[in-house]
């Protein structure tokens, strides 16, 4: 199907219905594994269970087989379950939760009944997945795991599990937020080294151990910068890297030629860290962007940028009020608007 041609907003439409249609029937699919298992038709077939009839029978993956299995007994005791999987404030994963969490307590002798599930169901409705985790441990009151464990590997990496403290996750949260620029793809592994790396080198003067390297896909970027770049001076390319719509000032000019000289009549100055410091305040360390129609907030917390909201290149200024604070997607949205009005116009100003 090529889609290339379809509308945006032909697209959207077309989209949301298909989720729409996806999630009835995946309540449908639930109550069909229901009525299979009851019946115990799998046996019929020649398959020890129903897991087993999902997996070698119907095609799906373990995972798959698994989260639909545990969210058809949730749905087998809470019928109104079908209807906020229609509507999306619920989900599989949160109902495999759900269900782990009550076979748990049935082992342990202690009954749930379908009031208490049903309460627990309200709660976690619209959470993600790790806040349904956090609100599950403390509704069933789980052991918490304290002790680290320190695994070797057969290629000499080693798996280490850690407890950390609401507060030092909220301190490592952070930072890995300010540094996903840095760490775009970052696990917890790269984050913790890197700010490592960061300590020994301002005690030692020097890091000892080699530098993690960045995804591949970051050096192939990196890369192609650099040999899109190599007819201008290290000031040329810096003034490039700061305009916060080269992006669309490219979609203009055609090439990395005009885009310079047109820079070059206008020269941004490096904002102030100070002024930096107080729009994240401002703005609460996130994403400011806020949907023209629906009013939704991105708030995004990962690769804040500071975004002009006239830009430098239509006669914006460097003052706080034209100022504001972006994530890397929506900076670039923002700067893909400007660059199509700029196109529309035919002559790389806005009308």
């Amino acid at each position: 199907m090529d889609l290339s041609k379809v509308t945006n907003s032909e697209l959207l439409v077309r989209l949301e219905k298909l989720v729409r249609t996806e999630r009835k029937i995946t309540h449908l699919i639930l109550c069909h594994i229901n009525e299979v298992e009851a019946r115990r038709l799998y046996a019929e077939l020649g398959f020890d269970s129903m897991f087993k009839y999902l997996t070698k029978h119907l095609g799906y993956g373990e995972d798959s087989a698994y989260r639909r299995l545990q969210a058809a007994r949730v749905l087998k005791q809470v019928p109104t379950v079908a209807e906020k999987l229609e509507e999306g404030s619920l989900n599989l994963t949160q109902l495999t939760q759900v269900q782990k969490c009550i076979k748990q307590e049935i082992k342990l002798g202690n009954k749930v009944d379908i009031h208490q599930t049903t309460q627990i169901l309200e709660e976690i409705q619209n959470k993600s997945s790790f806040e349904t985790q956090k609100y599950l441990a403390q509704e069933f009151n789980l052991p918490i795991q304290i002790h680290e464990v320190i695994k070797p590997q057969q290629d000499n990496s080693v798996r280490l599990e850690i407890t950390f403290t609401e507060d030092q996750m909220k301190t490592l949260q952070q930072a890995k937020d300010l540094l996903s620029h840095v760490l775009p793809d970052g696990n917890w592994a790269e984050l913790i080294t890197l700010l490592a790396e960061k300590h020994i080198q301002k005690e030692m003067g020097k890091i000892s151990n080699q530098r993690i390297k960045p995804p591949k896909r970051i050096i192939e970027a990196n890369e192609l910068e650099k040999s899109e770049t190599k007819n201008f001076n290290n000031a040329d390319i810096r003034e490039l890297k700061l305009s916060n719509h080269s992006d669309a000032l490219l979609g203009i000019t055609g090439s990395l030629t005009s885009t310079h000289s047109f820079l070059a009549q206008r020269k941004r100055k490096n904002l102030k860290v100070t002024l930096k410091r107080a729009l994240l305040k401002k703005a609460n360390q996130r994403c400011e962007y806020t949907h023209p129609q629906s009013g939704k907030k991105c708030e995004s917390t990962y690769q804040l940028q500071i975004d002009h909201l006239i830009p430098l290149a239509v006669g914006g200024l460097d003052t706080s009020g034209n100022l504001r604070v972006l994530c890397r997607a929506h900076n670039l949205h923002a700067a893909q608007r400007w660059g199509l009005l700029a196109i529309k116009d035919g002559n790389g100003t806005r009308t």
